[in-house]
């Protein structure tokens, strides 16, 4: 169940990690990004393609001893760790599930970056015009954080959403010439 609530945070999770403490980027990727039903998109995902989580011992590669050293990176999420290691069917598997129930595979079963794009463009216009906001529609306006139509790939989008933060965390702390 752990896992599954750290799934249904993925896309705000990669985006943010880089910020130790709640920031205004934080938030603002966090309300945009954040979606009630997606824990149960995930579960249903993983169940439909026979993906099971192993949530017990510390698997292949990994020490036992619990929480330590978990928080350690800045981009190191357990959820990016678990999608990684599933073989490349089961990613390509779990992504297209996840896009078709969020309605952004085009006709042709890519991803649609351009529903998708428009979305988070309408929901950043909504949310508070602040300098994140501005800074990350500018980002997507500009082409500086790009995603493109592609074959369904949660990698893609974390990179994108990554971009989006890390714009956004350059207006959120000034330099120091100011």
């Amino acid at each position: 169940m752990k896992l599954l609530m750290l799934l249904a945070l993925a896309a705000a999770m990669v985006a943010v990690q880089a910020c130790k403490e709640k920031s205004a980027c934080h938030e603002l990727i966090h309300d945009v990004m954040h979606k009630e039903n997606m824990t149960e998109i995930i579960e249903s995902c993983m169940e439909a393609n026979g993906i099971v989580a192993e949530l017990e011992g510390p698997g292949p590669g990994r020490r036992s001893g619990g929480r330590k050293g978990r928080r350690r990176g800045k981009r190191s999420p357990r959820m990016m760790r678990f999608i990684s290691r599933l073989p490349e069917e089961d990613q390509t598997a779990l992504a297209e599930c996840i896009f078709e129930e969020e309605g952004l595979l085009t006709d042709d079963g890519l991803f649609d970056a351009t529903a998708f794009t428009e979305d988070l463009i309408a929901k950043l216009g909504e949310a508070e015009q602040t300098e994140q906001a501005e800074a990350m529609l500018a980002a997507i306006e500009d082409g500086v954080c790009a995603v493109e139509e592609s074959e369904p790939n949660l990698k893609v989008v974390f990179d994108f959403i990554w971009c989006l933060k890390e714009e956004c965390k350059d207006v959120a702390e000034p330099s120091e010439e100011e």
